[in-house]
């Protein structure tokens, strides 16, 4: 049975618990809704009549927008299971309140209102955090397949709740169903920890970890501008809108003919739960059975028709006749239609639209498109039945003609949509790691088969790994063509898709592929023909003993795919004993050093694959390997077991140049966990300088709010260039993870710092441009032969560097507190040589910058270094011109090691005997540099060290 249900839904291994505690979750959440919902339209219809209900509607959309908005600033600020925690608490508390109140009695008109928008909130919060907790704890090919699943949950849930409420009303009274509400939410608590515990990751509400490669909107983009910027997001929102406005209309004649009939209030309660759970019914039917034929055998742009067609075939029955029927005929149209064909039909509609843009539109569109429609439908409402009279009749009117609106948009949406999925695919802008629709409408289908069908190899590549887990049977002629492909990529994607179709026999050709050049292609053809094949064991046994080395070890990563899923298979295959023959199949002498070199790579992949600590043996001789191929292939398996032990051996390689990058990529991998060790490292000052200069890049690729306060603590490093990566990575977490925050009140007192550092080089600069440029007009005596002019310009340029750095470091830090992309333009504009860029980048950051920020460096970015005399340096920087000797001394206190060298050459040449203290000092200095200058200074002054 249990087999049975896996197969069924799709459940894998190791599946199982998490997605049944998601389930149950769901379920729970939505029967609370949907008990609690039928509780709040009854009193609130009872007591104040259909006539308030257009006030209510409008208090609910501007008390909606206001919570979504506050909501959304601070619980991005809150880890994700103590937000859900301190919701549902708050809402249990809530509910308590609520019961106390109607137990004795109250029911005032405030109240009343406050629990109507209480619930209408509750409903959209709770399930917002249900489901980024399950895109957080499923990825994208989990979601696929189980999101179906647990969303029937939610259904199931709307169902039980519903009926509950209709069974029990009559006999517990509508007030105390609250306590039912409340029951379900404490074992919600429950369920979701042990999902929390399940999961053994933190999370921020927004971040996920090892997101290395996300687009992300610019926060700059304004969604207003993108949409109407975009005809195709013009009509999908236009479309959204217009439908919120009818169902808000429909809503009102459903509720105002309903509480006409039944007037008495467990009667009403009893008769709107009834009801919402035939509508989820009705929504479940059309779903299960209806949703992907149509979607599939008409189009997207066919299946948007339906709701409005249903909502008018209702508004027109209301019309002819008021009755109960009626009313319940235009609701079933809504509820059953708008969360299936309808929702499908609308996500769908957005597809083709880039993933950042689609993000920033869809945020706008959800809470504010949807709430000015929501608060429009109320202000309608008020004007059309108390302004002009209209009876619910007259409704029916209002809404037809809103339908007809509705159905144009519809059309012309169409043509958008086609054009823009056209573009789309040319351009490769759908994400299938974020694509959780089902592909096979009919006109997006057809624009696939067309690719399928072309020569770009590109693109033919792109749709297929779309199309990866779409099962179509239209698909099996150009699958069993595209086999015979010549790229690599392709068959290798042709092979992992070919094992969903019965009907479609690649036998033949997947063993001619085995013996193919490319081990991708032979790994999928072995895995192919071991999945079709009767005995599995066996076969792949029969490969693993093969005399080729390469399909030997294609052989085993099909090996440790099987043992890692199937805990059957485990039992039959000992992959130590397996791993162990592999590796010792090439220790004789004389072997190829290619063929060695080959099958450790693989080895390394083996055990990435199959993730167990009993190889782990193995993969610590692999590390050690004299070839970096091998170290490298190791590197990247780390990254997939992300076991403890292989820390500090990661760490390590930071070192090592050839693997440096595999390491740090590998090290992100770990997630948050990983952060304290780092954190470690970086802030030692005695570690090695190579590693904390990985360190902040590892940061940068975990998209983790502790990744940001960790490298915001460390801002201020000495070390420049160790300062410079950690700017560099928190700007790279936050151009890729918008929802992260950064501390802006410390980010500012660090510009504010690296404004003095530049104004303390800029007078350093002055004082030694001054010192060449007055001796050539006043002719000084002093000895400036070609050496000690040599001398005094490499310090020259090396502090010009300095400063150069040190402006990029301010504009980086002011991309961290204003939208990156206009910082980094500005800073192009400051160091063009056009004068105009330049005028222009200073007057747009003088309009944006803070007061204090813009005092002190405008003059910077306004005047060009061979614009500052010694003269009006003060009146401009505020700083007075050191001397020589100052500007020195300066320098041989600082931390930059290579001024230090620069100087203590200059000391040298000249002979310079003033500073035989400082000289003295720096000859026991860290740097071997700086420590080698000082002896060689000391040598050229006659002081023996």
């Amino acid at each position: 049975m249990r087999k049975l249900f896996h197969k069924l839904f799709d459940i894998r291994e190791g599946e199982g618990l998490k997605a049944f505690l998601m389930f149950a979750s769901i379920f729970l959440l939505i029967a609370s809704l949907l008990i609690v919902k039928p509780v709040r339209n009854s009193l609130f219809l009872v007591k104040f009549g259909v006539e308030k209900l257009p006030y209510v509607f409008v208090l609910v959309a501007l008390f909606s927008a206001l919570v979504a908005t506050v909501y959304s600033k601070y619980s991005r600020k809150v880890r994700l299971n103590y937000l859900i925690l301190t919701t549902l608490l708050i809402s249990i508390t809530c509910l308590f309140v609520f019961w106390l109140l109607l137990h004795f009695g109250y029911q005032g008109d405030w109240f009343l209102y406050a629990f109507y928008i209480w619930v209408a909130i509750f409903g959209v919060i709770t399930g917002a955090q249900f489901w980024l907790l399950a895109n957080y704890i499923f990825n994208a090919r989990e979601a696929k397949r189980l999101f179906g699943f647990i969303g029937s949950g939610a259904i199931s849930g709307g169902i039980f709740g519903g009926y509950l409420t209709n069974y029990l009303a009559p006999r517990l009274k509508t007030e105390n169903l609250i306590f039912f509400c409340i029951g379900f939410l404490i074992i919600c608590i429950f369920l979701l920890w042990l999902v929390w515990r399940k999961s053994a990751r933190y999370v921020y509400p927004e971040g996920t970890f090892r997101q290395r490669k996300v687009n992300l909107p610019d926060p700059s983009d304004n969604p207003v501008k993108l949409i109407l910027n975009s005809r195709h997001l013009a009509y999908l929102a236009s479309i959204i809108g217009v439908g919120v406005v009818v169902a808000n209309l429909a809503d009102y004649q459903f509720s105002a003919v309903a509480s006409q009939v039944i007037t008495e209030t467990d009667r009403l309660t009893a008769f709107f739960g009834f009801w919402i759970s035939n509508l989820s019914i009705a929504s479940l039917v059309i779903q299960l059975f209806f949703t992907s034929r149509i979607m599939k055998h008409l189009g997207v742009s066919a299946s948007l028709f339906f709701l409005p067609i249903g909502l008018f075939v209702g508004a027109v029955a209301i019309l002819v006749n008021p009755a109960l029927w009626s009313a319940i005929l235009i609701k079933m149209s809504d509820g059953g239609l708008k969360h299936s064909i309808n929702k499908a039909g609308t996500e769908l509609l957005a597809l083709p639209i880039p993933i950042d843009v689609k993000n920033k539109a869809k945020a706008f569109i959800d809470v504010f498109v949807k709430n000015f429609a929501k608060g429009f439908g109320g202000i309608l409402l008020i004007a059309l039945s108390i302004g002009l009279g209209f009876t619910i009749q007259h409704i029916s009117l209002i809404i037809i003609a809103l339908i007809a609106l509705w159905t144009y948009l519809t059309v012309r949406v169409k043509d958008e949509y086609v054009n823009s999925f056209r573009l789309a695919i040319e351009k490769r802008a759908i994400d299938i790691e974020k694509q959780p629709l089902n592909l096979e409408d009919a006109s997006v289908f057809k624009s696939f088969i067309k690719v399928l069908d072309g020569k770009s190899d590109r693109q033919i590549l792109y749709v297929l790994n779309l199309l990866e887990d779409v099962k179509n049977k239209e698909l099996v002629p150009y699958l069993k063509k595209l086999i015979k492909h010549p790229s690599n990529e392709i068959k290798t994607c042709i092979l992992r898709m070919a094992l969903q179709y019965d009907e479609l026999d690649l036998a033949i050709e997947a063993r001619g592929l085995i013996d193919s050049n490319d081990q991708a292609v032979r790994i999928e053809a072995i895995h192919y023909l071991c999945k079709r094949s009767d005995d599995k064991t066996l076969a792949l046994k029969a490969y693993i003993g093969h005399d080729d080395y390469r399909i030997r070890s294609a052989a085993m990563m099909c090996a440790s795919r099987e043992w890692k899923e199937s805990k059957d298979f485990r039992k039959e295959i000992d992959m130590k004993s397996l791993l162990n023959g592999m590796l010792k199949s090439f220790r004789k002498k004389g072997d190829d050093e290619t063929q060695k070199r080959f099958i450790k790579i693989n080895a390394a992949a083996v055990i990435g694959e199959a993730n167990n600590s009993e190889l782990y043996p193995y993969l610590n001789v692999l590390l050690n390997d004299e070839s970096m191929d091998v170290v490298q292939a190791a590197i990247i398996s780390i990254g997939q077991i992300r076991a403890n032990t292989f820390v500090p051996i990661l760490i390590a390689h930071l070192e090592t140049k050839q693997v440096r990058k595999y390491a740090r990529e590998s090290l992100a991998e770990y997630g948050e966990d990983i952060i304290d060790t780092l954190a470690e490292h970086l802030e030692n000052t005695a570690e090695d300088k190579r590693k904390r200069l990985a360190i902040p890049n590892v940061l940068a690729l975990i998209s983790s709010q502790k990744s940001v306060n960790l490298l915001t603590k460390n801002l201020g490093q000495r070390d420049l260039l160790l300062r410079y990566q950690i700017i560099k990575a928190l700007n790279k977490l936050r151009v890729k993870f918008s929802v992260l925050k950064f501390d802006k009140q410390v980010i500012k007192a660090r510009i504010i710092d690296e404004i003095e550092q530049y104004n303390r080089i800029l007078s350093l600069w002055l004082c030694q441009n001054n010192l060449i440029s007055s001796d050539k007009e006043t002719g000084s005596s002093r000895d400036y032969s070609d050496p000690v002019k040599k001398a005094r310009k490499l310090l020259i340029v090396a502090l010009e560097e300095r400063l150069d750095n040190n402006l990029e470091r301010i504009f980086r830090l002011l991309g961290l507190k204003h939208p990156p992309k206009d910082m980094f333009n500005a800073y192009l504009g400051i160091k063009s040589n056009k004068s105009n860029l330049r005028a222009n980048s200073v007057e747009f950051l003088d309009n944006i910058l803070e007061m204090n920020l813009k005092r002190i460096l405008i003059p910077i970015v306004e005047t060009s270094k061979d614009g500052i005399q010694s003269t009006n340096a003060q009146k401009l920087f505020g700083f007075t011109m050191p001397t020589e000797s100052e500007c020195l001394s300066l320098i041989l206190q600082g931390d930059d090691n290579w001024l230090k060298v620069c100087t203590l050459y200059l000391i040298a040449t000249l002979r310079y005997n003033k500073f035989n203290d400082f000289v003295t000092k720096l000859t026991d200095a860290p740097d071997p540099m700086v420590k080698e200058t000082a002896k060689y200074c000391l040598k050229r002054i006659g002081i023996s060290n």
